[in-house]
C-alpha cells in the first residue's frame, strides 16, 4: 500500500467513525433496546454496538498476528459463533463503556496502521469469513464492516 492509499484509508476510517458517532448520539434510552435484526436475531441496537467494538478490537489483533507470520484464524473458525459470544459477554457493559472502548479500540487500530511496514500490508491469513486477506483489505473491511451496520442502523431509526 502506498502512502496514498494509505491516507485515503485513514480518511475513510476517520469519515465512517464520525458518521456512526454522530448517528449514535441521536439514539434515545428507547432506541438502545430496539431490535436490528428482528427476523435473523434477537440483536438489539447495543448489541449491535457490542458486536462492532468486539469486531474492531479482534480484527487488530488478527492482523497483528498476520503480521507477525500467523496464519490468522483457525480453519474450523466459526464466525456466527463468535459474534454471539462477543456479545453475550459483554451484555454488562453499558452503552458509553462501549463507546469508550470503541474510541480505544480505534487509537489502537490506527496506532497498528503506523506500525506498518511497506512489506506487511500485503501480508495474507484467514479472516473469520474463512477467506484468506492481506492486512490492506481488512483494514479496509473494518472500515466498509462499519459503514454497513450504519446502514441498519439508520433502516431502525427510519433514516434511510
Amino acid at each position: 500500500m502506498n502512502e496514498e492509499q494509505k491516507q485515503a484509508l485513514l480518511m475513510q476510517l476517520q469519515t465512517t467513525r464520525q458518521e456512526l458517532m454522530a448517528l449514535l448520539a441521536g439514539c434515545t434510552e428507547t432506541m438502545w433496546g430496539t431490535a436490528v435484526y428482528a427476523e435473523t436475531s434477537d440483536w438489539t441496537l447495543t448489541d449491535l454496538l457490542r458486536h462492532l467494538t468486539g469486531a474492531e478490537s479482534s480484527m487488530t489483533k488478527l492482523m497483528a498476528l498476520i503480521r507477525d507470520g500467523g496464519e490468522g484464524v483457525p480453519e474450523d473458525f466459526d464466525l456466527n459463533r463468535w459474534n454471539a459470544r462477543v456479545v453475550q459477554k459483554s451484555q454488562e457493559k453499558t452503552v458509553p463503556n462501549l463507546l469508550a472502548e470503541m474510541a480505544h479500540n480505534r487509537a489502537s487500530l490506527l496506532s497498528f496502521i503506523e506500525s506498518l511496514s511497506d512489506d506487511d500490508w500485503d501480508k495474507k491469513g484467514r479472516h473469520g469469513s474463512g477467506q484468506i486477506l492481506s492486512i490492506a483489505q481488512i483494514c479496509q473491511l473494518i472500515a466498509d464492516h462499519e459503514t454497513s451496520h450504519m446502514q441498519d442502523i439508520r433502516a431502525i431509526l427510519g433514516e434511510n
